[in-house]
């Protein structure tokens, strides 16, 4: 395989595993009382108006409530943190083996936390919170490990800001290519969302969340392909 098409190849990658990203985030958000899953700025502001609901003189007079309380929020962002220390064993085996692409395992382990949120659909939200948020920290490191300019998948803050400055900066080619795979990116963060917010009010939680576990199966399984090849 060469380089061209093995960046092309990762390129799509990272917008299928944004697309993941969005849908998991707008069923949570749609089902589990207005939580994310893998955009964690917008649990800890959640986390912050709820304790000045709580603490702040005068507060009750203004009534803004962004959702029923803290602990949906709070197991999401232990969820996260969790699914990241989850992948520092197989990190550190794959750098043991010389290998310097984060290890496909990554998006296997995140497909089956996903998974497991089906068989647990009928459990308390924090647990399907806490095990839908480790899946996208695991997502995280991989797109880390990936290291494209402005793509974690998991929150887009950064990819505007790469899309934006790199349109102000350089209106080159391989400045146009990067514009592409941002606003792609973009888009399929939005696209997801909008189908997973449809899925969540419409179907089952275990239904909605079984489409990203297959996705991210399907995107664990063209990595591991690509590393077989290489041997």
């Amino acid at each position: 395989m060469t380089r061209g098409r093995r960046v092309h190849g990762t390129a799509w990658l990272m917008v299928l595993l944004t697309a993941v990203a969005g849908w998991v985030d707008a069923v949570a958000y749609v089902r589990d009382g207005e939580v994310f899953v893998a955009n964690q700025t917008g649990n800890a502001v959640f986390l912050a108006v709820q304790i000045a609901e709580r603490a702040a003189p005068g507060v009750s007079h203004i009534r803004v409530t962004v959702g029923d309380d803290a602990f949906g929020p709070l197991a999401s962002l232990i969820g996260f943190c969790l699914g990241v220390a989850a992948s520092v064993l197989p990190l550190r085996r794959a750098r043991r083996r010389g290998d310097t692409t984060p290890p496909w395992h990554l998006l296997a382990i995140e497909a089956l936390m996903l998974a497991a949120v089906v068989l647990l659909a009928g459990t308390p939200r924090e647990i399907r919170l806490a095990l839908a948020a480790a899946a996208m920290g695991l997502q995280s490191v991989y797109a880390a490990g990936v290291a494209m300019r402005g793509v974690t998948t998991t929150t887009l803050t950064g990819t505007l800001v790469a899309l934006i400055s790199t349109l102000a900066d350089d209106p080159g080619r391989r400045a146009r290519q990067a514009m592409l795979l941002l606003s792609g990116v973009w888009i399929a963060y939005t696209v997801g969302a909008w189908g997973g917010a449809a899925a969540g009010l419409t179907w089952s939680i275990g239904t909605a969340h079984g489409l990203a576990a297959l996705a991210a199966g399907a995107a664990a399984f063209a990595v591991w392909r690509e590393a077989a090849a290489k041997t």
